[in-house]
Formats: structure tokens, sequence, C-alpha cells
């Protein structure tokens, strides 16, 4: 039934829009009395479609309401019986969560039983110089270069190893005085001055300073 009042509709639509279009293009009476009854008609066949719609939706709305009902019953059914389950069951769970609580401590025993006795190692207080020692030494090597140059040869120094710069001369020698072997401070004399060993300066300021590492060691 329901199939055939949707083909009768679908029929009247296109019907109704032809009509249409053509009461567009040239409004008439006769047209106009055939768009009423279109209408007229298409309009008895939706509310009987509609009629058939609310008996439809009402059984199954019937049936559902019954249905969910059935469904809801159900439901609390299976939850009564879980929580019987639960409710009869706790000494085992108590059971098990005392076990594990008594094997842990039995593991914490045995830990402390074969826990090894560690022995203190002697403790050794490495004797360490003064820092005021340590200076006073520097101090004393430093004066020691700069006595074993006479001021005669402080100026010639000065004039043709140093070219004049008595302040770099005096740096110079103040970190050589601390340095370990003679061939490290003629290195870094080499990166100060230009070491000319064909002049007589520069070979007795070497020669010196070979004195200098010689009484050192």
């Amino acid at each position: 039934m329901k199939q055939k009042l949707l083909a009768d509709i679908e029929l009247d639509v296109h019907e109704l829009k032809y009509l249409m279009d053509s009461f567009t293009k040239e409004p008439t009476q006769t047209l106009s009395e055939l768009l009423k009854r279109s209408v007229a008609r298409m309009q008895g066949r939706l509310d009987e479609l509609s009629q058939e719609i609310d008996s439809v939706e009402l059984v199954s709305l019937s049936s559902f309401v019954v249905e969910e009902t059935v469904v809801k019953e159900n439901e609390i059914t299976a939850q009564e019986k879980d929580a019987s389950v639960i409710i009869q069951s706790p000494k085992p769970v108590i059971a098990a969560e005392e076990a594990a609580e008594a094997a842990a401590a039995a593991e914490e025993e045995e830990e402390e039983e074969e826990e090894p006795v560690i022995e203190e190692a002697p403790l050794i207080i490495k004797k360490e110089e003064p820092k005021n020692a340590v200076l006073g030494e520097s101090i004393k090597l430093a004066a020691g270069l700069r006595h074993s140059i006479s001021l005669n040869d402080s100026f010639r120094f000065s004039r043709e190893l140093f070219k004049g710069d008595t302040d770099l001369m005096n740096r110079v020698i103040e970190q050589i005085s601390v340095m370990g072997s003679y061939k490290t401070a003629v290195a870094f004399l080499s990166s100060k001055v230009e070491i000319d060993e064909e002049k007589d300066a520069v070979v007795d300021f070497l020669e010196l300073l070979k004195k200098y590492f010689n009484q050192s060691a």
C-alpha cells in the first residue's frame, strides 16, 4: 500500500512541475484549475501516507519499549549474580594478599641475612705541602733568576734581546723562573722574542738559563 502511494505521489510531483512551468509561461484559467486539482489530489495522498506512517511508528515504539524493559531486567539479573559471586568469595582474595605479604617479608629477611659486612679501609691521610711553602719556593726561584742577572746584563738584554721593553723582559723572566725545564723555557722565549744565536746577548742569555735550570735540577 505504501509503495503505491509513493509512486502516485511521485507522478503527482512530475505533473505539478509540468503544469507549474506552463502556468508560469502562459497563465490561464484552465491551467490554474488543473494546478489546484493536482495539489489537492497530492495533498490527499500525502495525508493518507502520513496515517500509514503514524500506525507503523506506534507499533514499533511499543515493541521497542517492551524490548528495552526485557534488556534492563536481564542486565539487573546479571549484576545481581556478579555481586553475589563477589560477596561469596572474599576469603581467597584475602588469603592471596596475605601470602604475597608473607613472601615479601621472607625475601627481606633473606636479604638482611645475606648482606655482606663491608670492612672500612684505613683512612690514608696524604700530607700536602702548605700552599705558603709552594708560593715561597716560586718566589725564591724567581728571585734567584733575577739575581743571577747583573745590572749591566739586564740593560744589555733589554736593549738587544727585548728591543728596549724592560717590562716585557721582567715578565718573561718571571714566567721562565717557574718552568720545569730549559727546553720549555727556550720554547717560551722564542714565542716572545726573536732568538738570533749570532748575537752575543742571545748566547749569554741562553747560557744563563741553562745554568739556572741545572742548579734547579
